[in-house]
């Protein structure tokens, strides 16, 4: 009888839940996100959360699992490969290293340029970005981002066959040098961002900063300053779109001719401006992301005090747009902030504004683009662009469904991570700040 009264009680227990739980999920959950931000949108200056609709399966929760240590136990900046099993990961001091599919570190460095590369001034600084050319190693050529005293250089490197797992840095060609802006004491050493990558149309994709400095190294003035971001004079707060072949397109116009040419379909050619500017409007674009399967472009810009923001571009778009940095910061206008900038925005300029932006609450500071997945492991994954905010350890998937974009918690990590990066394979790892390690990510 005792018994039975028990099994009753869980009975009427288990019918109580499940009727709770349905009128929970009729009345919706904080799972998804919708976030077309734009600034007629007040909900868009905040995470909203509504229903998920057609989903059945959870949202994926990631962690990293350490997968190989050493790099001097320093930065790592950035994670790739040339097509092959190797991966290529590069620290922040001026070296890369290669690393085994067994995750055994080769003993001799791919390259090793810490003698031109400034790091010592500020986090920021360093060697950026890799990436190899679509052809390689057909076309053996590599293409590297890094910052020297007053400048961020973009260059090329060439691998010699007969020594494919060693590059030598004498053999370098410089494409641009990029003057940074003076700080109260010298050259602004933050925002270069420096992510490289090609896209499926074979161009070089090239994101930088506005160049600094920051408002607290200038008390009182705006962020950006010299308004890098919405002029087109000069390189920086933009991103780039060149072709690696000299021959092919125009003429190179802010950088050494010679070395690579301009699509004839960038978005502004022969005009007053820098002909190899793709987009602009960007703050610090530290990591850049093209979807492998479809080309779809994800820049995660990190903001100043207000705004962190995802920007989106689907892949067929022709350039030319304007992210609004610093007349926004993500969807708050900037202008407000600092009434002296509003001559340097236009009120007929059409703004491209984030699809995703969090704001500093709950310690937040800086976000961490990451990844659109295109592995075959985890299947929940596929299709997410996911990224992090290096203060919190906080991730997020974001993925389109039906026209909305659709954000989920993916949980948090109690590490510093720098950068993201993926294999030939698709699989995804990631880069720790100041310990040296390449962590894998996996799904649980």
């Amino acid at each position: 009888m005792g018994a039975l009264a028990v099994r009753i009680g869980r009975w009427v227990a288990l019918t109580l839940s499940l009727a709770g739980i349905i009128l929970f999920l009729s009345g919706g959950r904080e799972s998804g996100a919708i976030v077309s931000a734009s600034p007629d949108h007040p909900a868009a200056t905040t995470r909203v959360y509504l229903p998920r609709v057609g989903n059945t399966q959870p949202p994926p929760r990631i962690q990293f699992v350490p997968f190989t240590y050493g790099f001097d136990n320093i930065t790592i900046t950035d994670i790739t490969h040339a097509g092959d099993e190797r991966l290529f990961v590069a620290i922040r001091e001026g070296r890369i290293w290669i690393v085994n599919s067994d995750g055994s570190i080769n003993p001799t460095m791919f390259l090793d340029i810490k003698h031109l590369v400034r790091y010592q001034d500020n986090f920021e600084q360093g060697l950026l970005g890799l990436a190899f050319h679509p052809d390689y190693p057909a076309t053996p050529y590599f293409y590297i981002a890094y910052t020297a005293f007053s400048h961020v250089r973009i260059s090329r490197g060439t691998v010699n066959p007969a020594t494919p797992n060693v590059a030598n840095a004498g053999d370098l060609k410089v494409l641009m040098t990029i003057r940074k802006p003076e700080s109260n004491s010298g050259p602004s050493p933050v925002h270069n961002a420096g992510d490289l990558a090609f896209g499926p149309d074979g161009y070089l994709y090239i994101p930088l900063g506005d160049g600094g400095p920051d408002p607290y190294d200038v008390p009182g003035v705006p962020g950006d300053p010299n308004n890098n971001s919405q002029r087109r004079d000069t390189l920086l707060g933009s991103i780039l779109r060149i072709d690696p072949d000299p021959a092919r397109g125009l003429p190179a116009d802010c950088g050494e001719g010679g070395l690579y040419s301009i699509p004839t379909d960038n978005p502004w050619l022969g005009d007053d401006g820098c002909d190899e500017i793709w987009v602009m409007g960007l703050r610090n674009p530290w990591r850049m992301s093209i979807d492998p399967l479809n080309g779809d472009f994800y820049i995660a810009d990190v903001g100043e005090w207000l705004r962190e923001e995802v920007n989106y571009l689907p892949n067929e778009s022709a350039g030319g747009q304007n992210f609004g940095w610093h007349c926004w910061e993500g969807t708050v206008d900037y202008t407000l902030v600092f009434p002296e900038i509003s001559h340097n925005c236009n009120k007929d300029t059409q703004y491209t504004f984030p699809v995703f932006e969090y704001d500093h609450s709950n310690n937040a500071c800086s976000v961490i683009g990451g990844r659109i997945y295109r592995g075959s492991k985890y299947p929940a994954l596929y299709g997410r662009y996911f990224f992090g905010d290096w203060c919190t350890g906080q991730l997020w998937t974001m993925y389109n469904y039906n026209g909305e974009w659709r954000v989920d918690p993916a949980g948090s990590q109690r590490i510093l991570f720098s950068t993201f990066g993926e294999d030939v394979h698709g699989e995804l790892y990631t880069g720790g700040y100041g310990n040296g390690t390449l962590y894998k990510v996996v799904i649980h």
